[in-house]
């Protein structure tokens, strides 16, 4: 018998047991069950396969299309495992908040259904997530994860919660305390087969290895960091332990090696680590004299802070004034040892105002959706983006005869409404998309990639809507969609939102519960 053969004996269950310790195994199954009634639990698997392989767009496709499935059903532990993924990589394409919303779902549900597991996982994968912005609620969720895994007796478990203490005390400069938690994780029996996992821990080790260890385990380490990143496939695997590698090694071998896990991870869009590795080549090239390098790479990672809070520095002066300090540091780049230094102090302000970035208002109340003031704020730097072959493309919600539910439910009923709503919309966003509450009871989605692409989630949308129970609201209570989309490959937002509301219109014209692509 080969082994795609006995795979499909396997139930789904077994497959995601063995997900990490027989991959192949576990994919063999999860395909051979994608055509069957399994076929949810078969995405999720495939979903968590195609994640630790570094296939991030695969995965976030299974996945979502898994989690549309699955919330119109019972909460089960399937749907958990689907939210703890959907997390994971909205965390690795830097959208923590969006991150922390899913694992949060995913702790209530795992307690609605009282698995101690999923809660646990959870609950760790939170603390991870809020590691910087809410340390001390995040060691006190990874502390009662610990004290779950250890009486679950899960060995992985507790040697990855061990892993994440090791950072956090690493974080607060315990040294000693973080090496304790690097030695209780590595007696894991099992550790060869979650390289991730050896592979966080031991460039956590380089770092808080004694002074008095031996040269030699510091060797073994920087030994099996290597053999790991140059027999792994996953890009992201591979740039963490160049990382590691690079803070230990002089600057022309540390430049080959983060330039190496730049190009692995630049085609994945714009991935969590980026920032630090084009932060960390600016190091390497000013170090070695190479200014011009430096200065790139500087750039490179001024943008991308740009990039990612471009709608919040808009709304807090405070931020005008980090940037502008950025750009005079900038303006001094070939000042070598300055630059540095300031760079230094500048990101670090920076990081310490995205907590209170956060908190202003750039959310819709009712809905949690993006509000309109962020929607055109995104929206017109979206656009600027835009080429012949990269559109942007734009959806125009509109819920049909909503004045009517609220003349005869109640407002209370509307806003209920308005909330389901906005939650299908997000069930049917990609990472990187923009969901927002235009006005009233109109909604716009906007998504970088071409029209067609946006229709299918349309389409998704309103299959969502049609199998809502909104009976369970109000009895008689029915509610449909009216959808305008287009799309631009001209620096035009304003335009492009025209050209998805006349399409609205004419839907509304033909007897609405519909979608139109063209005039």
């Amino acid at each position: 018998m080969t082994d795609a053969t006995a795979a499909q004996l396997l139930s789904m269950d077994q497959a995601w047991d063995r997900r990490d310790t027989a991959p192949g195994q576990a994919r063999a199954t999860a395909q051979a069950q994608v055509g069957t009634a399994a076929r949810t639990q078969a995405l999720v698997v495939l979903a968590y396969l195609d994640w630790r392989t570094g296939q991030l767009s695969q995965a976030t496709e299974h996945v979502t299309t898994a989690i549309s499935t699955l919330r119109l059903g019972e909460p089960s532990v399937w749907l958990g495992r689907g939210l703890n993924i959907l997390a994971a990589l909205h965390s690795t394409l830097n959208r923590p908040d969006r991150a922390v919303e899913l694992y949060e779902e995913q702790v209530s549900l795992a307690r609605h259904i009282q698995h101690p597991e999923l809660t646990a996982t959870a609950l760790h994968d939170l603390a991870v997530e809020l590691r910087h912005s809410d340390p001390q609620r995040a060691r006190a969720h990874i502390t009662e994860a610990l004290n779950t895994f250890r009486q679950l007796r899960s060995p992985f478990g507790v040697a990855i919660a061990h892993a994440n203490l090791a950072e956090f005390d690493r974080d607060e400069g315990d040294l000693p305390g973080a090496y304790r938690h690097v030695q209780r994780a590595l007696h894991y029996a099992h550790l060869d087969q979650h390289p991730h996992l050896e592979a966080s821990l031991l460039s956590t080790l380089l770092v808080v290895l004694p002074a008095e260890a031996p040269q030699r385990e510091r060797r073994r380490t920087r030994q099996r960091l290597e053999y790991l990143r140059t027999h792994s496939d996953n890009p992201e695997l591979r740039a963490t332990v160049a990382l590691a590698l690079a803070e230990h090694a002089p600057p022309g071998e540390a430049a080959e090696l983060l330039s190496g896990a730049l190009d692995d991870l630049q085609p994945l869009g714009d991935h969590v680590l980026l920032p630090e590795l084009h932060e960390r080549l600016s190091q390497s090239y000013s170090a070695q004299g190479h200014h011009e390098g430096a200065l790139r790479h500087l750039q490179e990672t001024l943008a991308y802070v740009r990039r990612t809070h471009v709608a919040e520095r808009r709304q807090n002066i405070q931020t005008f004034e980090v940037l502008a300090r950025i750009q005079a540091l900038q303006d001094q780049a070939r000042e070598e040892r300055q630059r540095n230094h300031e760079l230094q102090t500048h990101l670090q302000e920076l990081r310490a105002l995205n907590a209170r970035i956060r908190e202003l208002s750039r959310t819709d109340h009712l809905t949690r959706l993006a509000n309109r003031e962020h929607l055109f704020s995104e929206g017109h730097h979206l656009a600027q983006t835009v080429t012949p072959y990269t559109p942007l493309s734009a959806a125009l919600i509109d819920i049909d005869h909503f004045k009517l539910v609220n003349d005869t439910w109640g407002h209370q009923t509307g806003d209920l409404v308005l909330q389901r709503v906005a939650r299908m919309i997000l069930d049917v966003t990609r990472p990187g998309d923009i969901a927002a509450r235009y006005g009233g009871e109109e909604f716009v989605l906007l998504r970088a990639a071409p029209v067609e692409h946006l229709e299918g989630s349309c389409h998704d949308l309103q299959q969502l809507i049609r199998l809502h129970p909104w009976e369970d609201i109000a009895p008689g209570l029915q509610v449909t969609l009216s959808i305008g989309l287009a799309q631009t490959t001209e620096p035009q937002f304003d335009t492009l939102l025209g050209h998805a509301d006349r399409r609205l219109y004419s839907v509304k014209r033909a007897g609405r519960n519909a979608i139109h692509l063209r005039d």
